[in-house]
C-alpha cells in the first residue's frame, strides 16, 4: 500500500540579510514590533559584504525562499572602490521581484537619524552621521550590548512616518541631480513596503 506523504508546506518564506549587527538588531526589533514574517538569522549578518551577498542571496532562493531583502551601507561601497561590484549586483537582481536591495548613504544610521530630523548634510562616513544621531540617542553605539536592547528602537520608531517622508524627499533630490558624492539617502522605505506586502500573503 502506498504511504501518504505529508503535505508540502506552501507558506511563503522570506529572508533578510545585511552587512552587520546594526542591521541585524534593527530588523529583529522591527519584526516583533510590526509582526513581520521574514526570517532573521545572525549568520545572515556576519561580515556579508558585496562579494558574499550574491552567493548568499542565490543560496536562499535555491533553498526555496520567495523573497530576499538585503540592506547595505553605501559609504563602504564607495570607500572600498566597490561601485562596479555593486552595480553588477543591481543589474543581476534589479528586475527580479524576489530580491530587493536597499542601500543607505552613508549607512543605516542615516535612516535612523531621519526618524528625528531632516538633513541634506553630506556625511563622508558612518562615524560622522553617528555623531548627529547621538544628539537624539545619546547612548547609541554599534555594540550588541546596546543594540539588543529595545529601548532605543522604541524611542526612534515613533518617528517612522516622518523618516519615510524625509527619505522620499532626499531620494527625489538625488534623482534630480546636482548633489555631492556623499549626498545622504536611504532606500529603507522600500524594504518597509515589501515587509508590509508580505504580511498580506
Amino acid at each position: 500500500m502506498r504511504k501518504n506523504r505529508p503535505e508540502r508546506n506552501l507558506k511563503p518564506r522570506y529572508a533578510v540579510l545585511g552587512d552587520g549587527i546594526t542591521e541585524q538588531w534593527y530588523l529583529y526589533h522591527l519584526k516583533y514590533w510590526k509582526t513581520y514574517k521574514y526570517k532573521i538569522s545572525p549568520s545572515l549578518f556576519a561580515d556579508v559584504g558585496i562579494e558574499k551577498a550574491e552567493c548568499i542571496i542565490d543560496g536562499l532562493l535555491a533553498d526555496g525562499y520567495d523573497q530576499v531583502t538585503y540592506l547595505t551601507d553605501y559609504d563602504t561601497i564607495v570607500s572600498q572602490g566597490k561601485r562596479n561590484a555593486f552595480e553588477k549586483l543591481i543589474r543581476e537582481y534589479g528586475s527580479k521581484d524576489e530580491v530587493l536591495i536597499c542601500e543607505s548613504m552613508p549607512a543605516i544610521e542615516l535612516w535612523f537619524l531621519l526618524h528625528f530630523t531632516y538633513t541634506t548634510r553630506e556625511f563622508p562616513n558612518c562615524t560622522q552621521v553617528e555623531r548627529q544621531l547621538k544628539r537624539y540617542l545619546p547612548e547609541y553605539e554599534k555594540r550588541k550590548s546596546f543594540l539588543e536592547k529595545k529601548d532605543w528602537f522604541e524611542e526612534m520608531v515613533k518617528g517612522e512616518t516622518y523618516a519615510i517622508e524625509r527619505a522620499g524627499r532626499l531620494l527625489q533630490q538625488l534623482v534630480e541631480g546636482g548633489v555631492g558624492t556623499h549626498f545622504p539617502f536611504s532606500k529603507l522605505p522600500d524594504a518597509l513596503r515589501e515587509f508590509d506586502r508580505q504580511k498580506g500573503d
